[in-house]
C-alpha cells in the first residue's frame, strides 16, 4: 500500500508541477508544498478507493444465491 501510495503522489505532484511550470518557475517551497500535499491526497484517495471496494464485494456476496 505505501508503494501504491508514493507511487500515486508522485504522479500528482510531477502532474501539478508541470502546470504550475507553464506560469513560470516555481520555488523549493512551493515545490515541497505541492509534494507534502500530494502525499495527504494520495492517503485519501486510497482510503476511498479501498472503502468502495469492500462495498462491492458486500454487494457480490449479498449478490450470490444461495445453493440449498
Amino acid at each position: 500500500m505505501k508503494a501504491k501510495k508514493k507511487v500515486l503522489a508522485t504522479e500528482i505532484s510531477s502532474s501539478v508541477e508541470s502546470k504550475l511550470a507553464e506560469i513560470g518557475e516555481q520555488s523549493k517551497k512551493v515545490k515541497k508544498i505541492i509534494q507534502q500535499s500530494a502525499k495527504k491526497l494520495a492517503a485519501k484517495l486510497i482510503k476511498v478507493t479501498k472503502k468502495e471496494e469492500k462495498k462491492k464485494h458486500k454487494v457480490k456476496k449479498a449478490q450470490k444465491p444461495e445453493a440449498v
